[in-house]
């Protein structure tokens, strides 16, 4: 190979059945006011990152309102991830490619759980590693694993694609951790190495699931179909999917895709990804960040709804 460069039928909005996180402004009384987000009600569909998100739109003096729709759920059947490791391990791999930091983590955690955890990192020494974004070069620099190569932003298939090309990877062998479900990028990254004549072996360490309760999700639907959700924020691809198979199931899709489009909604994607998944289900995508990280989004959102409501305000 050449060198490589370095929620109909759902219950009210009562408390204790939404997920409504009550994390104390960081300032009070005027000061408060003046706050970018303050007066403002942000919809959160995350669940690994809950937490950390709904602070970050307290500081801003938002109101978070937590309500998520999906869940990482561990693969049961162990055996591909075992066989994949092992070929790891025994450098049958000439380039593996890192798609998500928690598939990435689960896969290493394993390897240790197994034994194997030292093996797997020869076996990445001897391969050349890709990571696609900021959460699995997070994990594999935490393992000390060396990263050949990081597409740039917004870190999607097609930025991945566009140096791969220059790689020689026909009839070379591709370890692949998928995401935890179908993508219109994955298909695109796959069609892309087959293309290029990889010999790619794939691995999906978890899948993707809607939640086990589904009242909080339900709850949100009722509040946007009532008008006192202010923005709805979507991190991934599945968030979005499952808010609106949960709509459907109670016959309330097209009541949410109408609400959503409501010009006094505010409805925002952290990436391409997402962004594409959102208008898949045909709502409008009104802010994508300069950057597709969760910091960046949380904070376009205030001078966002700004000039959203400054625009309405001159209108005749």
């Amino acid at each position: 190979m050449a060198p490589l460069p370095d929620a109909g039928g759902a219950p009210g909005l009562e408390r204790l059945a939404v997920e409504r996180h009550e994390t104390p402004h960081p300032s009070e009384g005027a000061t408060a006011a003046l706050l970018p987000l303050a007066g403002r009600t942000i919809a959160l569909l995350e669940a690994r990152r809950a937490a950390e998100l709904a602070r970050l739109i307290a500081q801003q003096g938002g109101q978070p309102y937590l309500a998520p729709a999906h869940r990482e759920v561990p693969v049961e059947d162990e055996r591909a991830l075992a066989a994949w490791l092992r070929t790891l391990a025994d450098g049958g791999f000439d380039v593996v490619i890192f798609l998500t930091g928690v598939g990435c983590q689960a896969l290493l955690e394993k390897a240790a759980q197994w034994g194997w955890l030292d093996a797997v990192r020869q076996g990445l020494a001897r391969a050349r590693v890709v990571a696609r974004g900021p959460k699995p070069v997070r994990v594999l620099k935490t393992h000390g694993v060396r990263i050949d190569f990081v597409p740039p932003e917004p870190n999607t298939s097609d930025e991945l694609l566009a140096e791969l090309a220059r790689w020689a990877l026909r009839d070379r062998s591709v370890g692949l951790q998928l995401y935890g479900g179908p993508t219109p990028f994955l298909d695109r990254l796959c069609a892309g190495l087959a293309a290029l004549g990889a010999r790619v072996h794939a691995v999906a360490p978890y899948r993707w699931e809607g939640p086990a309760d589904d009242r909080p999700v339900r709850q949100l639907i009722a509040a946007c179909l009532a008008g006192q959700i202010d923005a709805l924020l979507i991190l991934s691809s599945s968030q979005i999917y499952n808010l609106f198979e949960i709509a459907a199931a109670y016959g309330q899709a097209e009541a949410l895709q109408r609400a959503l489009n409501d010009p006094r909604v505010l409805v925002a994607a952290v990436g391409p990804v997402a962004a594409q998944a959102v208008e898949a289900c045909g709502v409008r995508v009104d802010l994508q960040p300069a950057h597709p990280k969760m910091g960046h989004l949380v904070a376009a959102l205030g001078p966002a709804l700004a000039a959203r409501q400054e625009r309405r305000a001159a209108r005749p």
